[in-house]
């Protein structure tokens, strides 16, 4: 029906000379099933040479409308998908997945949720703080009870692995005079 294995690479090749020229990179494709539709999501964000400021801290809707646009014209030429698909296009959000290793350096002292493939001592799903990452190797302090203990994994080892965003929160003593 489609070719899945060759289209995250391929929609990638497709769209970087365009993303480049806006300014953004393609931070991860993903493919699922959508019904009887094939689901393409494409996530975008600034590229590495692009300055985060507080006017400009990430991808807009707008950007990712026109990105949008021009990936679903380019796929239709391509045709890499021989049935109907939906075309999703989005920036990572605060729960940013990662899809590769080389994304995680920068997010470092963090806290990750890590879905291994093969479960480890009874379970898949880990959670912590992203504390080494040397090439693939991929290297967490689990939040675990009665105790902490270091998790290391190849990243291919994992299904899933993303960002678990902090929420500053207002403690009870905090509240403004307009919450009385």
């Amino acid at each position: 029906m489609q070719r899945t294995s060759v289209a995250p690479e391929k929609i990638r090749e497709l769209i970087s000379p365009f993303l480049a020229a806006k300014g953004l990179v393609a931070w991860g494709v993903e493919l699922a099933a959508s019904g009887h539709r094939q689901l393409v999501r494409l996530y975008l964000d600034l590229a590495d040479d692009v300055p985060r400021t507080p006017e400009r801290r990430g991808v807009t809707i707008d950007e990712c409308a026109t990105v949008s646009r021009h990936l679903g014209s380019l796929l239709e030429m391509e045709d890499i998908f021989h049935g109907p698909y939906v075309l999703e296009v989005s920036s990572p959000g605060l729960g940013r997945r990662f899809f590769t290793a080389g994304q995680l350096p920068a997010y470092i002292g963090e806290t990750i949720e890590a879905k291994l493939a093969a479960p480890r001592d009874g379970r898949k799903r880990f959670r912590g703080k992203l504390t080494a990452v040397a090439g693939v190797r991929v290297t967490m302090t689990v939040d675990s009870v009665p105790q902490a203990f270091s998790l290391s994994f190849d990243f291919d080892e994992a299904d899933k692995v993303r960002l678990i965003h902090a929420f500053d929160a207002i403690s009870e003593g905090e509240a403004t005079e307009g919450d009385a």
